[in-house]
């Protein structure tokens, strides 16, 4: 099995979130966010940080190698605690192209992109 190095994301302003396989079916990713993140994401969405509902959208990338953001992306969503600072994503396929995002999904369906990884 060849690994490949962790990748992370150029936000500056955001969370930083890199991405890099555990082994053939699982995917490691690695996020930290400031406290005054923290405090701002809180305040935008009025919602105190411990409550606001954290996934990882995992994004299947191989067959068109940019997230298009029009309702045919390839996804998955993990579900996760706002405490963690990393995930195993399982169900992936080593050979394919992946990247994921650190967002928040609201009730309604609505994701707001924190951060995203490069592809791997």
């Amino acid at each position: 099995m060849e690994t490949n190095p962790a990748r992370s994301s150029t936000d500056i302003d955001g969370p930083s979130i890199r991405i890099a396989w555990k082994d053939e079916h699982s995917i490691q990713a690695i996020w930290s966010m400031t406290k005054e993140f923290e405090e701002d994401i809180s305040r935008k969405f009025a919602i105190p940080f411990a409550e606001l509902p954290f996934v990882l959208r995992l994004f299947d990338l191989t067959d068109r190698q940019e997230i298009r953001e029009d309702g045919s992306d390839l996804y998955t969503d993990f579900d996760i605690n706002h405490q963690s600072s990393e995930w195993i994503l399982y169900g992936v396929t080593q050979g394919l192209s992946y990247c994921v995002d650190l967002g928040i999904r609201m009730v309604d369906g609505r994701f707001y992109s924190l951060s995203r990884s490069q592809m791997i």
